[in-house]
């Protein structure tokens, strides 16, 4: 017969429970996972925590965690929104849109705003290419009123500003 009180790592010689080993040992997992993560991209302080917290229960051990890796640099809120902001204006999104997913991210506005007024990104330009993107260019000078109405619809989904869309559209109406 075997005493489980040996084959056990968090239990002592008498049976006790050894919270010190737990919590090392949880702090260890939670790292490892983290930067499982990390490695293969970027993300938030508030997503990297919404992520380690549904495999792991220590909110504690997390958020020291988080700290850790954010003061070695491998996790980074203004790395992370530059990044995603890229991405966005790689795939054709408007500020607004971008914005309202980097606050759903859990950045903060003035991170967004800084990481914006670093990449010095021209709407306009960005409007105009996504617009002719999708409904070409304009062979006419003077498309129809249900055309228009589907540019701007489109521009606003996308996340432009309207300001934006009036001067690609090369109208001051407003849908």
């Amino acid at each position: 017969m075997t005493n489980t009180a040996y084959t056990s790592t968090n239990m002592s010689f008498d049976n006790t429970y050894n919270r010190s080993s737990t919590r090392s040992d949880d702090v260890k997992a939670i790292k490892v996972s983290a930067l499982r993560y990390l490695a293969r991209r970027e993300y938030s302080r508030v997503e990297l925590y919404r992520k380690l917290s549904q495999k792991f229960s220590a909110v504690d051990a997390i958020q020291a965690v988080l700290d850790e890796l954010k003061e070695q640099g491998y996790q980074s809120d203004t790395r992370f929104t530059e990044s995603f902001i890229r991405a966005k204006v790689n795939a054709g999104n408007g500020p607004f849109k971008i914005k309202i997913e980097l606050r759903e991210k859990g950045i903060c506005e003035s991170t967004a705003l800084a990481a914006f007024d670093r990449q010095s990104i021209d709407w306009l330009v960005l409007a105009e290419t996504v617009k002719q993107k999708r409904f070409g260019a304009e062979l006419t000078d003077a498309p129809p009123l249900s055309e228009l109405a589907k540019q701007v619809r489109y521009l606003k989904n996308k996340g432009f500003y309207q300001e934006h869309i009036d001067q690609v559209i090369n109208t001051k109406s407003s849908f």
